[in-house]
């Protein structure tokens, strides 16, 4: 610590004491970052947790407040490497001290533009790919800036004209999330060069290379470094390196499509590699013509400009001669169950499928992938109170489209699911809500435990607060007529799976999960807290809408933001879902407010006067 911080701090210390006073010295904890903690920013975070109330402490020469109960909470800058937070903490009786060493990533520097050399990373293709006609090959590595560059495929291509890209205006993503979309990601430098090719028809190639050339002009030999395997034209003083991406290249033309079938109960097919949700949900049997590989991923063949992408892992490669995965759709039912009504589509064998939601009116939208229509007949059931009218519509080839109309204002939630090769689609009916909340069926989910979930910087465990105002908010809403499910009513282990399928199987209309938040390293937490609300499926949108604007009122603390998110407690489309991070434990203030039984009410009481205001709103 800086002596003359040192100095002020103990003089002001000293003139408080009064003869006879014995103090012990400070106790430091930090709740985080944690000893040997891998630090995600390069550049600052922050750094939480608890002295002994009423001293004062120091973290890295900067004086940091101590909140009045002892908690702290502050952001500071890093250096990368292995990194130290010095804390010093300091009253009448003496001083203690505290190191927590964490690492901070090195951020990527720009190659100098006085060398000639290509990088190991941003190499692509990263994984071997299995190709056929039509597709691009994208290659593109990162050397020395300013440069001129070159691919060509080995045995199939010649060279290639490559492209250095600009330094993309970046924000890092928990900025972007969670911020004010301030602050750039300075991890990406420059010298992106990139390639593309087309592949044709009677290209053939199996395992091939992709080799880079990276070319530079200099002005004199004798005071230029040449790598050991650069090659110098004299006469044009032109130095040039090789080099080659990891992912070999396979092009093939299958004259017998492979066809896979999904072995898992539940899969999700992607839009790319890794990359986010197309097909929610698709039940084992579903069948994909499959027309290429990048990796570990298979690519799906959707329709004809459509692909997804699931794991090998996640499929069964059928014999040669299995037939296409496609059906004709020759006739629709409808007929009325209790409190939904059934779509009943027969089919030769199980489709994959897509639904999407219009509202004003109210339209589900089913697409199945591999129908033909041949579609003359759609039965309704007279008695049927959901469904206004059926209209089928034949996109284009294998691609078969039914917009279903409600009568109801309202989506209340829809199951899809097949009994052998038949698809049956329910549809939720409106519930008739009686006297404020009589006739709902509410699940609330406490978040976390047995894991502790996000921690206070004096330590309260979010499992614990969440399950507080859960039971408050079970209270209010059993008050006025609904019927509440609760995933878990004390600190018992509930899988984060089995939370949502409790509120399916008990046919609740509401799911709300109960949550206090943290951040992602490198976002400050002074200017980005608060509450906030989200939801996945648009049928929950004006309920998450809801929900916040009363939370933002009645708690008085900053408006996090409303948001869509992909959370396993979101996701079920079987009724109304939505999550809500009623403040920051991290955040002194606010966790000691989540202590308070007043506070935990008010976060009750939003939550319950949000579903109050959803239904008024017609």
């Amino acid at each position: 610590m800086k002596s003359w911080v040192k100095s002020i701090i103990l003089v002001l210390l000293l003139t408080t004491v009064t003869a006879g006073e014995v103090n012990a010295p400070p106790t430091v904890n930090v709740v985080y970052p944690p000893e040997g903690k891998e630090i995600t920013s390069s550049d600052s975070t922050f750094i939480f947790g608890s002295v002994t109330p009423g001293s004062d402490l120091v973290i890295n020469d900067q004086y940091i407040e101590v909140h009045k109960n002892g908690a702290f909470l502050a952001y500071l800058p890093l250096k990368p490497g292995d990194f130290v937070f010095q804390l010093e903490a300091m009253n009448q009786g003496g001083i203690s001290r505290k190191e927590v060493k964490v690492r901070v990533p090195f951020p990527r520097l720009p190659t100098p533009k006085d060398s000639l050399r290509t990088e190991t990373y941003d190499k692509a293709p990263s994984q071997d790919m299995v190709l056929t006609s039509g597709d691009i090959v994208q290659a593109s590595f990162r050397g020395t800036p300013g440069c001129s560059a070159s691919f060509y495929i080995e045995g199939l291509t010649p060279y290639l004209p490559m492209t250095e890209s600009s330094k993309p205006d970046s924000v890092f993503w928990g900025e972007g999330v969670f911020g004010k979309w301030e602050r750039k990601d300075s991890t990406v430098p420059d010298g992106l060069y990139t390639g593309l090719y087309e592949i044709k028809p009677g290209d053939r190639i199996e395992n091939g290379t992709i080799v880079f050339e990276l070319i530079k002009k200099i002005q004199n030999p004798d005071s230029f470094y040449f790598p050991s395997q650069a090659c110098f034209d004299r006469e044009k003083m032109l130095v040039c390196l090789a080099d080659s991406a990891p992912g070999k290249i396979t092009i093939k033309e299958e004259t017998i499509p492979q066809i896979v079938e999904l072995k898992d109960t539940s899969t999700i097919v992607r839009t790319g590699p890794g990359r986010g949700y197309l097909l929610l949900y698709q039940p084992r049997g579903v069948r994909f013509v499959a027309n290429g590989r990048n990796g570990e991923w298979i690519r799906l063949r959707l329709a004809q400009n459509i692909d997804g992408w699931a794991k090998a892992e996640a499929l069964n490669f059928l014999p040669p001669g299995t037939p296409l995965p496609e059906s004709e759709i020759r006739f629709i039912r409808t007929e009325m169950k209790d409190d939904r009504t059934l779509i009943r589509i027969p089919l030769k064998q199980k489709l994959s499928y897509e639904i999407e939601q219009e509202f004003s009116p109210p339209v589900l939208i089913l697409k199945l992938y591999g129908g033909n229509s041949d579609t003359d007949w759609i039965r309704y059931d007279l008695k049927d109170k959901v469904i206004r009218e059926i209209k089928w519509e034949q996109l284009e080839k294998r691609v078969f489209q039914l917009k279903i109309y409600l009568k109801q204002k309202r989506f209340w939630g829809y199951d899809i699911y097949f009994q052998g090769n038949e698809l049956y689609l329910e549809i939720r009916k409106e519930p008739i809500v009686k006297y404020r909340l009589k006739g709902l069926r509410i699940c609330i989910d406490p978040g976390h435990s047995p894991e502790s979930g996000a921690v206070g910087p004096t330590g309260l465990e979010e499992k614990v607060v969440n399950l507080e105002i859960a039971l408050k908010l079970k209270y209010l809403l059993e008050r006025t007529g609904a019927e509440v499910f609760m995933t878990r009513y004390g600190m018992e282990g509930v899988s984060i799976y089995e939370r949502p399928k409790k509120a399916i199987e008990n046919r609740c209309h509401i799911l709300i999960s109960i949550h206090n938040n943290a951040l992602p390293d490198g976002v400050n937490p002074f200017v980005n807290n608060g509450v906030s609300t989200y939801y996945y499926h648009p049928q929950s949108l004006e309920l998450a809408r809801a929900v916040q604007k009363e939370l933002v009122s009645d708690l008085q603390i900053p408006d996090q933001g409303l948001y869509y998110a992909n959370f396993t407690l979101t996701r079920p489309y079987q009724l109304l879902s939505v999550l809500v991070e009623c403040a920051f434990i991290i955040y002194p203030q606010q966790e000691e407010l989540l202590r308070s039984e007043v506070f935990q009410k008010k976060c009750a009481f939003g939550i319950y006067q949000g579903i109050l205001n959803y239904l008024k709103e017609k």
